[in-house]
C-alpha cells in the first residue's frame, strides 16, 4: 500500500481532514527579529529599577588587639613558640588582610610559626610552630596569610 492510499483509507475512515490555518509569517530575519522586538518592547515599558539607596557596609576599623582561646594559649605554652610583639602585630596585619578579602578563618604562616584565627572576633585559635605541622593539612580554613 502507498502513502496516497493509506492516507486516502484513514481519509475515509476519519472524515475529511481539517485544514489548520497558516501560522504567523515571520518577519524578514525570522524569529530573531521578532524576538529581539519583543524585548525592545518590554525594556521600554519597564523602566530601570530605581539605584539602591542602602550604603555599602562599611569595614570594621582594623584592631591591633588579638584574643586567645584557652587551647592558643595551652598550644603556645606546651609547644614552647617564642610569642612576642613582633609576632603578635604580624599575625594582627595578617588578620586584618583576611578581613579585607572577607575571609572567616584564616591560616597565618610567619616564619617557623603557624596560626589559625577567627578573622571576626580577632581569636587565634590554635597555634604551632614547623615540628608540629607534620601532617601538613590545615581543615576548616577559607583563607592563608604569608606575613
Amino acid at each position: 500500500m502507498s502513502i496516497s492510499e493509506l492516507y486516502r483509507a484513514v481519509s475515509t475512515a476519519t472524515g475529511p481532514a481539517t485544514a489548520k490555518p497558516d501560522p504567523k509569517p515571520l518577519p524578514p530575519g525570522g524569529a530573531k527579529n521578532e524576538f529581539q522586538e519583543l524585548l525592545r518592547q518590554e525594556t521600554v515599558a519597564r523602566p530601570a529599577a530605581p539605584p539602591r539607596s542602602e550604603p555599602a557596609k562599611p569595614l570594621a576599623s582594623p584592631s591591633t588587639k588579638l584574643n586567645f582561646s584557652q587551647h592558643a594559649e595551652a598550644r603556645i605554652r606546651s609547644r614552647a613558640i617564642a610569642w612576642d610583639g613582633d609576632l603578635e602585630r604580624r599575625v594582627s596585619a595578617g588578620i586584618d588582610t583576611a578581613h579585607a578579602k572577607g575571609s572567616r578563618e584564616t591560616l597565618i604562616l610567619a616564619d617557623n610559626v603557624a596560626v589559625i584565627a577567627n578573622v571576626k572576633s580577632r581569636t587565634v585559635i590554635t597555634a604551632m610552630d614547623r615540628t608540629q605541622m607534620k601532617e601538613r593539612i590545615f581543615t576548616n580554613i577559607d583563607s592563608t596569610v604569608l606575613v
